[in-house]
């Protein structure tokens, strides 16, 4: 429901993401994040992902009270195939011309990818407002994934890609291919005002592998950097988590999936590597989505109290559990040395820092992590320099 000032205030701003409150995701959690940090009253149109998502209505919160009208587009959810993302397109606009009927017409548009359906939205409607200024952020690089992969969904046919093909070749420009992905990028390269990126690798990454060069200076023309945004104190503190943490130990958290590419494998063998008078003074909590899993490892059950497993916390539970930690964990995504610098920073940094807790970044150099101001740090696949933060912290 709208707050007193969201429901006073016309909405002079929309914002398409296909993930938002109430629901639990990464994407949905930054972009409300970057909602409350413009400060102004908006409508939302996102997705209806009750099928893949649950629910948390305590998300709701940190947009800061800013949404006047929310529309859940009950389109199939799917992340990439051309079908949903039209039909989310269709709805979608369809919502936003409807509520510009009942108010002045919307002077910004915003619009966050991941999802990629986020941007084919973003583009259907700039197209219909051209007057309207769109500012579209990239949450990462849509088209290639952490190991330089080529992400790969075919766009089909329809009545919405003849017109986007028509739309962007009327700006001298084309759109390469048949691939949803890189579609979501080059759209918002031709057609937005203003591209955010999280961070410089990110930028420049995804610029070099633009198809067209002419189209990769125009991006950097309308390229601005923006870090994920770090919430006031208030919000770490908005939920007291229950969560015990033993007496004479030191608490090492870690919140996030355990990735091929992002694994707590050296954490585990530093561990495992320890001294057991010197582990018996460290635990490190990890809070992830394959409890089950791990919980049965062998060598995460020979660590004992030293290393427990848990589910996932919900978000506000989460900010106020890094305050309650000794010391927050962070690893970088390891990348090929075909991909480059790393262009990924974990979007939980933004939310470590508003914790005043120190933080250790297990980091790839040149990566953005790597840039970051951390307590503690120790290069990826380095067990001993691992051994050495744990003990450092065991000892603090």
């Amino acid at each position: 429901m709208p707050t007193e000032f969201a429901a006073t205030h016309r909405a002079s701003t929309l914002v398409a993401s296909y993930c938002f409150p109430p629901y639990s995701d990464t994407a949905a959690v930054v972009a409300a994040k970057r909602v409350r940090e413009q400060g102004q009253a908006v409508d939302v149109i996102y997705n209806a992902m009750d099928s893949v998502r649950t629910p948390d209505p305590s998300l709701l919160s940190l947009c800061g009270g800013l949404v006047r009208r929310f529309a859940a587009i009950p389109s199939p959810t799917h992340f990439s195939k051309w079908g949903p993302v039209t039909a989310f397109t269709r709805l979608g606009l369809d919502q936003a011309l409807e509520w510009e009927e009942e108010q002045e017409p919307y002077e910004r548009l915003y619009s966050r990818a991941h999802f990629s359906a986020s941007h084919i939205l973003g583009a259907a409607y700039a197209l219909a407002r051209p007057e309207v200024r769109w500012t579209a952020e990239f949450s990462d690089p849509l088209s290639h994934d952490v190991l330089g992969r080529v992400r790969r969904a075919d766009v089909t046919d329809n009545a919405l890609s003849a017109q986007l093909r028509r739309d962007v070749a009327a700006r001298g420009f084309h759109l390469p291919g048949d691939n949803v992905f890189e579609w979501a990028e080059v759209l918002p390269f031709v057609l937005a005002d203003e591209l955010i990126f999280t961070n410089p690798n990110q930028r420049d990454i995804m610029l070099e592998r633009c198809h067209d060069p002419q189209l990769a200076e125009l991006a950097a023309t309308k390229a601005t950097v923006s870090p994920h945004p770090t919430l006031p104190r208030e919000y770490y503190h908005g939920v007291d988590s229950g969560y015990e943490l033993a007496e004479g130990r030191k608490h090492i958290g870690y919140f996030g999936n355990f990735y091929a590419n992002r694994s707590m494998q050296t954490v585990v063998d530093a561990l495992g590597a320890m001294p057991a008078q010197l582990r018996a003074k460290v635990t490190v909590h990890v809070f992830t989505n394959k409890v089950a899993q791990l919980q049965q490892d062998p060598e995460i059950v020979a660590l004992g109290d030293s290393m427990v497993v848990r589910p996932y916390a919900q978000f506000l539970e989460f900010l106020n559990l890094c305050t309650k930690m000794d010391c927050l964990l962070v690893n970088d995504a390891v990348t090929p040395a075909e991909v480059g610098v790393n262009p990924f920073l974990p979007s939980k940094i933004s939310d470590y820092k508003g914790s005043g807790t120190p933080v250790w970044g297990i980091v790839e150099p040149g990566s953005r992590l790597d840039l970051e101001r951390l307590t503690y740090r120790s290069p990826v696949d380095h067990v001993s320099a691992a051994l050495q933060v744990l003990a450092q912290v065991a000892h603090g």
